[in-house]
C-alpha cells in the first residue's frame, strides 16, 4: 500500500482521532506502524477493523508492528543467526519503556500504546525474553517444547495485545486465549513448514518423527513416503483438533475477546482443509494459502462476529 494512500486513508485518520492520538509526529509514528504491518501482512488492518472497536485499532496496529519487527530479527536461517541485532534492539525497547522515547517511529507508537493502555511492562519483558530463546532454534525435541514456546513467547505477546484491545484479564479469558494461540501457532507451523525447513527449523517434535518412523532428512528432502504422509496427516489432525477446541471455547469468553479472535480462527479453519489436502506437498515451498471457503463455516463465523460487534457499546464501535 503506497505511503500517500496511508496518509490520506479516511478510515485510518478517523481511528487515530478516536484513539486520542494528537495530530503531528505521533500520528506519523502510528502510520509508520501501519506501513510495517500492512507491508508484511496486507490483511492485518482489515482484521483489526473487524476485530476491535475503532478507537483501539491504532493500538492493535502498534502492537502488531512491534511483534512483526521482533519476528523479523529472530526468524533468520539458523546457520546465519547473529543474536546481536535482536539483543541490541531489545535494549532499545527496555530503555524506551523507562523513557518513552525511541529513534524508531513504530516503536514510539508502541511505547505510547503501552502507556495509554496500561500495558504491563513485565509482559513486554517476558516477550523479549521468550523471543531471545528462539534465536538459533533448530527444532523441538518433544511436544513440551511447543508448549514452552507458547508460554514463553506467544502468551506474553497475547497479553500485551489483549490489554491494548481493552479485553478484561481473568482466568476464563486467559484459558481461551491460550487455546487460540496454540491453534493459530499450529496452523502457522504447518503453513510455513517448507520455509522453516529451508532456514533450518523443524517445528514437528523429534518424538513424533520417531513415532512414525520418519526422519528430519526425509522432510528436508521433501520425500513423499507413507511414513511422511502419516506424520503430516497426524500433525494436521492435531492442529484441527486444537482449532475446534479453541473455536468452541470462544462461546465462554467475553464478547470483545470473541470479536477479536473469531476472524483469525475462521481464516485458519478455511485454510486448514487445503493444508490437509496438500499432504507431502507441504514440504515444498508454495505461494498458495490453499484457501477454499466453506460456506457453512464462513456464514456461521460471520454471523457470530456481527452478533458480537452489535453487542458491544453502541453503533460507533463498529466504524
Amino acid at each position: 500500500m503506497p505511503d500517500l494512500t496511508l496518509e490520506q486513508f479516511t478510515f485510518w485518520q478517523r481511528t487515530l482521532r478516536r484513539a486520542g492520538v494528537p495530530e503531528g509526529a505521533l500520528r506519523s509514528d502510528y502510520t509508520a506502524a501501519l506501513r510495517l504491518t500492512t507491508g508484511r501482512y496486507p490483511a492485518m488492518y482489515p482484521l483489526a477493523r473487524s476485530g476491535c472497536p475503532s478507537a483501539l485499532q491504532p493500538h492493535v496496529v502498534a502492537v502488531a508492528a512491534f511483534g512483526i519487527h521482533a519476528d523479523c530479527l529472530v526468524d533468520v536461517p539458523v546457520n546465519e543467526c547473529d543474536p546481536g541485532p535482536f539483543h541490541a534492539w531489545a535494549v532499545q525497547v527496555r530503555q524506551g519503556l523507562l523513557t518513552g522515547r525511541s529513534e524508531q517511529p513504530f516503536l514510539r507508537a508502541f511505547l505510547r500504546t503501552v502507556s495509554a493502555c496500561s500495558v504491563s511492562h513485565a509482559d513486554v519483558h517476558a516477550y523479549l525474553a521468550g523471543q531471545a530463546g528462539r534465536l538459533g532454534l533448530s527444532g523441538y525435541a518433544t511436544e513440551q517444547d511447543h508448549y514452552d514456546n507458547i508460554d514463553h513467547s506467544n502468551m506474553p505477546f497475547a497479553r500485551v495485545l489483549a490489554t491494548s484491545c481493552g479485553i478484561p484479564t481473568h482466568p476464563r479469558n486467559e484459558s481461551v486465549v491460550r487455546l487460540a494461540v496454540d491453534a493459530i501457532q499450529r496452523w502457522d507451523d504447518l503453513a510455513d513448514l517448507a520455509d522453516d525447513l529451508r532456514r533450518g527449523l523443524l517445528t514437528i517434535p523429534e518424538t513424533e518423527l520417531l513415532r512414525f518412523h520418519a526422519t528430519r532428512d526425509d522432510l528436508e528432502s521433501g520425500r513423499d513416503t507413507p511414513a511422511v504422509r502419516a506424520l503430516l496427516t497426524h500433525t494436521c489432525g492435531k492442529a484441527r483438533a486444537v482449532l475446534h477446541a479453541a473455536y468452541n471455547a470462544l462461546d465462554d469468553a467475553d464478547p470483545l475477546l470473541q470479536l477479536s479472535l473469531r476472524p483469525s480462527l475462521m481464516i485458519c479453519f478455511q485454510a486448514m482443509g487445503g493444508l490437509e489436502r496438500a499432504g507431502a506437498a507441504l514440504l515444498r515451498p508454495s505461494p498458495l494459502w490453499h484457501f477454499r471457503p466453506t460456506a457453512t463455516h464462513l456464514l456461521d463465523g460471520t454471523l457470530r462476529t456481527l452478533h458480537h460487534r452489535l453487542s458491544l457499546a453502541g453503533p460507533t464501535t463498529a466504524l
